[in-house]
């Protein structure tokens, strides 16, 4: 991927569809209340779970979006980002000589920090039959007796697809069955469309144990936060009976509220495991910075209207995506229903991924992800991320569309009202 970064640079009017980023940055109540904790001099060392306020704030939001209930004193804990959450629950609950199950095609840090623990990856292929997602068979026939986990991803990247909660009932079934732990990345959360975006309403038992917070001018007292309705959420494996205790959510404000340069994520799992995260963050980076917690404090207590508006963005440009895809020869993707991803088959071009990627920059000036970079399982695929401006991706999928039709071969054409067989011979 930074190859292709890379070569985008050196194209100036090129048009890209790489970076999994928000076009939008963070909500200006996020960015006030940040600035006012470097004001008030909230600049100082934190807990390394996080500052109260903070994990007060994500245990309030989980109860509320995902029906999850987190304790904050011992369940939660303030991370750098889900990267680095992500390492720290395997360096907790893997090592040498271990198994990680990862469904590929994948998010490309996946594989490198199963390998950094001295674990061993598996993958296990995401098929078109079941719309790229996790599917239960699939795990459970790569599961070996020295499997210790298995990394899960919903919505994700980068097929945005969205598991539904029946299949995770079965993961659940295969990971309490043969007592492996489930490391759910679910950084897309709140991204999801068409009948995959049902809203989560949270039941009586889902409310968290809070402690009062502070006295704070830039955190208001939980009973005073401003807290919306539920929204559309992605299930969460976490919530089916007999999963908290061997699940981990990693978790990230980076795309859920535009955050992504300010690093700041979270764990959601047992108390026995954020002890050991705990001081393994301790030793790498003694705390996350208390600025973007602050931040994050506002961003998770405070209105979600702008949530709503990127969910909607995302979904006309998704739209805009299929409906090109639709009418473009050599072309075909599964419909994503949530991220903001398009993993589309290139294979009838001819090109393989990298081919395909590299001549559309050149000769096009629009830049995409080589799906082989997501793993093996990925080559003869593309990413487009649709979460940038809709004229700019209006007129990058013309491109494509104009590219596909003159690289591939006439007997894959498509039939159109404009050209078809049956008209032609009359």
């Amino acid at each position: 991927m930074r190859d292709v970064f890379d070569r985008v640079d050196a194209v100036p009017d090129a048009i890209s569809l790489c970076v999994g980023e928000p076009s939008d940055t963070a909500a200006p109540h996020i960015v006030e209340a940040a600035c006012a904790s470097m004001r008030n001099g909230q600049t100082k060392y934190t807990n390394i779970l996080g500052i109260e306020e903070f994990r007060t704030a994500v245990a309030r939001y989980s109860a509320e979006v995902k029906g999850l209930r987190y304790d904050p004193r011992a369940e939660i804990q303030a991370v750098d980002g889900a990267t680095m959450g992500l390492f720290l629950a395997l360096t907790t609950v893997v090592g040498p000589g271990d198994e990680v199950i990862i469904p590929s095609p994948f998010f490309t840090s996946y594989d490198a920090e199963v390998m950094l623990c001295g674990a061993d990856v598996v993958t296990v292929p995401l098929r078109a039959q079941h719309h790229m997602q996790l599917n239960a068979d699939d795990i459970e026939r790569a599961i070996t007796p020295r499997t210790k986990a298995v990394i899960l991803n919903s919505p994700g990247n980068p097929s945005g697809a969205v598991t539904p909660a029946e299949e995770l009932r079965r993961i659940a079934a295969v990971c309490i069955r043969h007592d492996i732990w489930a490391i759910s990345d679910e950084v897309y959360h709140p991204y999801v469309f068409g009948s995959a975006a049902t809203p989560v309403v949270p039941s009586a038992q889902a409310n968290p144990v809070v402690p009062s917070a502070q006295a704070n001018p830039v955190v208001p007292p939980p009973q005073e936060a401003a807290l919306t309705a539920a929204m559309p959420a992605a299930p969460s494996i976490a919530g089916i009976p007999g999963m908290k205790e061997r699940t981990i959510v990693v978790e990230s404000l980076s795309k859920t509220f535009a955050m992504t340069g300010w690093r700041i994520g979270y764990l959601l799992a047992p108390d026995v495991v954020i002890e050991q995260t705990a001081k393994i963050a301790e030793l790498m980076h003694s705390s996350v910075n208390a600025t973007a917690q602050y931040g994050a404090v506002a961003a998770l207590t405070g209105p979600r209207d702008h949530i709503e508006s990127m969910r909607r963005h995302y979904d006309h440009n998704r739209s805009i995506i299929l409906n090109a895809l639709r009418e473009t020869n050599g072309l075909n993707a599964i419909d994503p229903q949530g991220a903001f991803y398009a993993f589309v088959d290139i294979r009838r071009t001819g090109m393989d991924s990298e081919t395909f990627s590299t001549r559309l920059l050149h000769d096009e000036h629009v830049a995409v992800v080589p799906g082989n970079a997501f793993g093996a399982v990925g080559e003869g695929f593309i990413r487009l991320s649709y979460a940038g401006d809709t004229q700019e991706l209006t007129e990058a999928m013309m491109r494509l569309r104009r590219f596909a039709a003159t690289h591939t071969p006439p007997v894959f054409a498509r039939h159109t009202h404009a050209f078809h067989p049956v008209e032609m011979m009359a």
